[in-house]
């Protein structure tokens, strides 16, 4: 098992909602169909993922490994149990509620199945944020693999 490469971005959760997705263009809303509370859902093109807190500037990485990872190392709480989903356009994106991205694009080595699995950290605290509602924020690793 090894690490093939990883991104890091600051999303905008607003709603308690973020996503990764397939950077297709024709592909459909990621948020009509909604995960459990503090969880994430998986499905074609998408992952879904709920967070704690309503609205933060949330901390992800996200992972592409070439087989099944441990969980990341510190205070990670898992989200659940790995799930399928499809990334056709062999490029995925963070990106918040109102589909704006987080970062660029992340071009995968090939496209198809994905196995992912979410780990979210406990809340955190930055005293220099001068918006108290973007105080708090949540750490998640988002990790895939085929």
């Amino acid at each position: 098992m090894s690490l093939v490469g990883q991104f890091e971005h600051t999303v905008l959760v607003e709603r308690h909602l973020f996503a990764l997705i397939d950077d297709d263009p024709d592909n459909d809303d990621p948020f009509t169909v909604l995960p459990a509370p503090l969880g994430f859902l998986a499905r074609e093109g998408n992952v879904v993922v709920e967070s704690e807190l309503a609205d933060q500037e949330a901390r992800v990485r996200v992972e592409i490994w070439d087989s099944t990872p441990e969980g990341p190392r510190g205070m990670f709480i898992a989200m659940g149990e790995a799930h399928q989903v499809r990334f056709e356009s062999e490029r995925i994106q963070l990106i918040n509620i109102m589909r704006e991205p987080a970062g660029e694009a992340y071009e995968l080595a090939s496209p198809g199945p994905y196995s992912v699995r979410l780990f979210r950290s406990p809340q955190e605290e930055n005293p220099d944020e001068p918006l108290e509602a973007f105080r708090k924020f949540e750490r998640f690793v988002i990790q895939i693999w085929k």
